[in-house]
């Protein structure tokens, strides 16, 4: 079970969560659009699709547990859709063929103003819950490599470009940065998505890769052969480099690839959905959740961290849906601080 015990990085993990602007200043440059729900039906569909991540990956977990609680209590067939990465599904949720899917806080943001890593904005991006706190990722080496530094990593082959999960290279780059990396200093080896990435580091066919923590595929991998991740600088200058990526420095529980004390990099992982998804639809789920968390968490261990306190964040950097709005008011937790965060970044 994946914990933060430590209770200094809890004490930086909570200011970074309760913190209006989250230390993430991009979204308050850009232009987000915050038009209404525009689906007013409160009919229930009989069917929603939530987007994840290929077989193996934290967001597919997530997408999966989530469909599984959905269908048993309430009257809609959730279905999980998995896609190389939240730039091949982002389409779709704009044209309102799949109603969610799990997105990290920076991807949301970049695809709500068209920034980053997409050419073009999809403006009806909205938050659903918080999601989980703190995802974290490093970058993975194979446990008896000589890779131990960012001096190891010089000249070594680094999986590169990700497909569809072009979010992985953003965090590869920001892991980089904070070792003092630049993208000329490794040999780049391009793959279509994340999972083959992964298991190109026991096979041996790279270096290293950037890879969230905690996920099915590197327990594949770490059976394939040994894996390790990177311990990271945890300092003030990390935090400064990471806070525009609207993530921190976490110490991070033993798991695959961790087997000593190791900092990583930690950071939100949303459930989004659209404008074009009702209110109904959207609190109904919420509630249907929210209950039965309990039993969500027996189902993978990153509902561990899928806790109440982290679904109404005040962070966020594209605004929540109206429906978990009006959710999370019922439910007392949606304050001031919301609103007040949600009128900045839509002034």
């Amino acid at each position: 079970m994946l914990r933060v015990k430590n209770f200094r990085v809890i004490s930086v993990v909570m200011a970074f969560m309760l913190s209006p602007l989250g230390n993430f200043r991009g979204s308050a440059e850009a232009k987000i659009d915050c038009s209404p729900t525009v689906e007013k039906s409160n009919a229930l569909p009989r069917t929603v699709a939530i987007a994840s991540n290929l077989a193996g990956t934290g967001a597919h977990a997530l997408a999966s547990g989530l469909s599984a609680v959905a269908s048993k209590v309430t009257t809609m067939s959730a279905k999980v859709q998995p896609y190389n990465g939240p730039n091949a599904w982002m389409p779709l949720l704009e044209q309102g063929e799949i109603e969610f899917g799990i997105i990290n806080i920076l991807d949301a943001n970049m695809a709500a103003t068209g920034s980053g890593n997409y050419k073009k904005a999809y403006p009806t991006i909205r938050i659903v819950s918080g999601g989980v706190f703190p995802f974290t990722g490093s970058i993975m080496v194979r446990d008896k490599s000589e890779i131990k530094s960012a001096a190891d990593l010089k000249g070594k082959r680094m999986a590169w470009d990700f497909g569809g999960h072009a979010i992985t290279q953003t965090w590869q780059q920001a892991a980089m940065e904070v070792l003092g990396l630049k993208a000329s200093d490794v040999q780049q080896v391009r793959f279509s998505n994340l999972n083959d990435a992964i298991r190109a580091v026991p096979e041996g066919k790279v270096d290293a890769t950037f890879a969230a923590i905690g996920i099915g595929i590197n327990e594949e991998a770490n059976a394939m052969e040994p894996i390790r991740f990177l311990n990271l600088p945890d300092n003030a200058g990390s935090n400064k480099i990471l806070a525009k990526y609207g993530a921190i420095i976490v110490k991070q529980d033993p798991t695959a690839g961790i087997r000593s004390d190791t900092r990583v990099i930690g950071y939100p992982l949303h459930l989004a959905s659209s404008t074009k998804v009702s209110d109904k639809t959207v609190a109904t789920l919420l509630k249907a959740w929210w209950d039965n968390l309990a039993e969500l968490q027996t189902i993978h261990p990153q509902f561990k961290k899928w806790t109440k306190d982290v679904q109404a964040i005040t962070n966020f950097t594209v605004p929540y849906h109206d429906g978990a709005v009006k959710f999370y008011k019922e439910a007392s937790v949606w304050g001031a601080k919301h609103d007040a965060r949600t009128k900045e970044i839509c002034g």
